[in-house]
């Protein structure tokens, strides 16, 4: 019986990964499905992909959104011949929360298992790939100094924000941006929420944290970019103002709920766009640091990537 294959990257996140432990939690059918085998640098996905292509299931991923951006630029070059599934097991899960994935890992698993196939787009910073955002700013700072850290997880993460906390500086923008019109709400729900929200925002001239994202969440919860959609052949640009001390209680926690209102995040759509910047700056993608630059090139693969989801899913 072929079994689909359960890469656990035991690096990833802050927690030791236990695959016993896992296979214990799950029916006595599912567990004859799945076998879990240790993953990690130099990322060698191509036997694992044909394991899972014979099993006629996804490539199941154990790890972190670095993980995940990793197989999903081999799955891309390839052509996707499988389906992703990701397990939450990383430092933030931004994936993960993103698409609604219980962060148990067990639960996710079957309820992947029980869930669907769904296509959606990936978005490239010159070419190169993401599956959930790329930003820059302060957290492509954050990103490159997470990056060099012995600690993992949320710690490590609260470490480094400490860390460049300090840093005022905000770079000025120049845009080249398609800017989708705005969708007319028909929907009496749809009206409320346009009128909660107000009118869209104008592109930035300038930002301290400023991000390209498919899926509305981030690392840890944070809801940056709300309105973000994987499936609408667009990308969300969020930008973050710098809070003072009182504003990290009242309008940095509204920031970790869905529906949470802050003034310190401005989010639109865009289409193909480039954008200059006054002077180069660290980028990262899927949270994996790439070299500074000071223009970018942004464009969407529409519908490009398939992914396994469960029913929570809201896309499809």
């Amino acid at each position: 019986m072929n079994r689909l294959p359960i890469l656990f990257n035991a690096a990833a996140g802050r927690g030791a990964k236990d695959p016993d432990a896992l296979l214990r939690r799950l029916p006595a059918a599912l567990r004859e499905r799945v076998e879990c085998v240790p993953f990690g640098a130099p990322w060698d996905f191509e036997p694992h992909i044909a394991a899972a292509k014979m099993a006629e299931g996804p490539i199941i991923l154990w790890g972190g959104d670095g993980t995940n951006h990793h197989a999903m630029k081999v799955l891309r070059a390839a052509g996707c011949p499988v389906p992703m599934a990701s397990l939450p097991g990383g430092s933030g899960n931004g994936l993960a929360r993103g698409l609604r994935t219980p962060l148990d890992p067990a639960g996710a698993l079957i309820r992947l298992l029980e869930g669907r196939e769904e296509r959606i787009d990936l978005g490239l910073i010159d070419g190169e790939p993401f599956i959930n955002l790329c930003g820059t700013g302060f957290e492509g700072k954050v990103a490159h100094a997470f990056h060099r850290g012995k600690g993992r997880g949320l710690p490590g993460y609260l470490r480094d924000i400490l860390t460049l906390w300090t840093d005022n500086e905000r770079a000025a923008l120049t845009w080249d941006a398609e800017v989708p019109p705005a969708d007319e709400p028909v929907s009496p729900g749809e009206r409320l929420r346009a009128a909660w929200d107000g009118p869209a925002p104008s592109l930035p001239a300038e930002a301290w944290s400023l991000c390209f994202a498919n899926l509305p969440t981030h690392g840890m919860g944070l809801w940056l970019t709300p309105q973000a959609n994987p499936i609408d052949g667009f990308l969300t640009w969020s930008t973050l103002r710098k809070p003072g001390f009182l504003e990290v209680l009242t309008q940095g926690l509204p920031l970790f709920s869905e529906s949470g209102r802050s003034t310190l995040r401005a989010q639109g759509r865009v289409g193909r766009t480039t954008l200059t910047m006054d002077r180069a700056l660290p980028w990262h993608v899927d949270g994996e640091p790439i070299e500074a630059r000071d223009r970018a090139e942004f464009r969407v693969e529409p519908r490009a990537f398939r992914i396994q989801v469960t029913d929570a899913c809201p896309w499809g």
